[in-house]
């Protein structure tokens, strides 16, 4: 006899999911001693070397300013929280293990609760949010190599870098990729010799982003008006190509070969420490196509001008559709930078691509994937498999927020309630997804410093290679900055990278 409804429902509410039930025990040991390490990390450096965001807080907020005596108790109150345990339980797992022991500081029961009659003066969860942020923060915009390996400051670009110097840089990192674009092109036409080479259509796309032109006509005028970047991209004065030509050879350039580009800046940055690679944030962003929403095409199989683009199921900023393509990101929190993208159809929902991507970012990106300790993400990311994959794979801390539409109850728990490492809308949750911020902070830039918002192509394959262009340059800027010296410019590509 079948149960009913209610007893259904009766059912289901007895089996919430238990926290951390499917989160091995040592593995939980080993991120919650990482996070409490990181607090404490980032509470020397407010002390010691405070970042913009903390000393404006400080200056807002002075109940925040604290001492180096505060720092132990600071500790303990957030291990405490952490593991969620009453204090005689917490007190005897730190005396037994001697590494916890050491982390806080204490060697007995008297010096924990010493630090225990601190706990009720400590009502700064925003002090460990700034914590966290200066402990993943370290080094940012600075010179992090030994001595020996830094590259010589060149004075001559304190103010500002030509974007044909730029190019001059990329074209000799990049000369076994270019080559072998070379390598591709269809050989000589029998009446003439061929004025164009593919690398120099490459070169100018690269080009266009860094300088946030906004079409390829004004990319041939620029060229045409400054032949020093003419030159930079290998096209001779007065035989720039048209924008036909322009359109057509730009979609003969292998997508794998911009992919293999977009690698090889991506391990450039790495080797040069300025992707770390410990916090990884996952986020899609949708990327507007240029054709009329307005009209009606009934050839198309979408009816509108762009035969591959959808609607995105929300309103944008001017109170209609979005319409067009998605973009996901795995960008590094430390140096805001993207190193691992995944397009797709406007229409699409975000929990079915993350899995394959940041699986590609493991397989392309080795040393990322073992520096990674957090992986941060909203709610569309609020699925087992992909839980599994951060803790089980990654070996990593997962701060992604409970996803209410897939359940009755807004405040119910969720089957992936099991493998959270910190209770969601605890503080220490929050002040960890509170690092959320850097990927729209590199949405902004991808989309309005270089332009992604306001391109004028249609078709799937001309936006995407848009977006691979774009994330280019984005890191071409950021490489350029540190070789020649100057790693406070990595995120400075509007106002240092000039035209000439």
């Amino acid at each position: 006899m079948g149960r009913s409804k209610k007893t259904v429902g009766r059912s289901k509410r007895t089996t919430k999911p238990v926290f951390r039930q499917q989160v091995d025990q040592e593995l939980v040991n080993t991120l919650l001693y990482h996070f409490v390490s990181l607090v404490k990390r980032g509470l020397r450096l407010m002390l010691e070397t405070p970042s913009e965001l903390a000393r404006e807080a400080f200056q807002k907020q002075p109940e925040l300013v604290y001492q180096v005596g505060d720092i132990p108790t600071l500790v303990a109150w957030v291990a405490q929280g952490v593991w969620e345990l009453d204090w005689p339980a917490f007190c005897q797992y730190i005396l037994s293990h001697p590494q916890w022991s050491e982390l806080l500081e204490v060697h007995s029961q008297a010096d924990l609760d010493r630090l225990a009659q601190g706990f009720d003066q400590v009502a700064a969860v925003r002090l460990v949010e700034l914590a966290v942020h200066d402990g993943f923060k370290e080094g940012d915009k600075q010179e992090t190599r030994p001595e020996g390996q830094r590259p010589k400051v060149q004075r001559e670009f304190d103010e500002f870098i030509g974007a044909s110097k730029v190019l001059k840089l990329l074209k000799k990192r990049l000369r076994p990729l270019l080559k072998r674009l070379d390598a591709l092109d269809p050989p000589d036409p029998a009446n003439r010799p061929r004025k164009y080479r593919s690398r120099s259509f490459l070169l100018a796309d690269i080009l266009r982003w860094l300088l946030h032109f906004n079409s390829t006509d004004e990319l041939r005028r620029r060229l045409k008006q400054i032949p020093s970047l003419a030159g930079a991209v290998n096209f001779r004065p007065g035989e720039i190509p048209s924008k036909a030509t322009f359109s057509r050879r730009r979609m003969l350039l292998p997508l794998d070969d911009l992919k293999a580009i977009l690698h090889e800046l991506v391990e450039l940055l790495v080797r040069l420490k300025v992707i770390d690679g410990r916090v990884w944030i996952v986020d899609l962003t949708r990327l507007p196509t240029y054709s009329s929403v307005s009209k009606e095409y009934p050839d198309r199989p979408n009816g509108k001008s762009d035969p591959e683009a959808a609607f995105c199921g929300y309103p944008d900023n001017d109170g209609g559709l979005q319409f067009g393509y998605s973009l996901l990101f795995v960008v590094d929190f430390k140096s805001e930078l993207p190193f691992a993208l995944s397009f797709a159809g406007g229409s699409v929902h975000d929990s079915p691509l993350a899995q394959p991507l940041l699986e590609e970012a493991c397989k392309q990106h080795p040393q990322l994937e073992q520096n990674c300790g957090y992986v941060i993400g909203d709610a569309g990311y609020d699925a087992v498999h992909i839980f599994q994959l951060i803790l089980n794979r990654l070996r990593a801390l997962p701060a992604i927020t409970k996803n209410p539409r897939r359940a009755d109850d807004p405040q119910a728990d969720l089957a992936t309630d099991a493998f959270c490492v910190l209770r969601r809308r605890s503080p220490w949750y929050q002040a960890l997804f509170y690092s959320r911020e850097a990927v729209e902070r590199t949405n902004s830039r991808i989309k309005l410093t270089f332009n992604l918002r306001y391109q004028k192509q249609r078709g799937w394959e001309a936006v995407e290679r848009c977006a691979l262009f774009a994330a280019i340059a984005m890191l071409t800027a950021a490489w350029v900055a540190v070789a020649t010296g100057h790693p406070e410019k990595i995120r400075s590509s509007w106002t240092w990278v000039g035209l000439n």
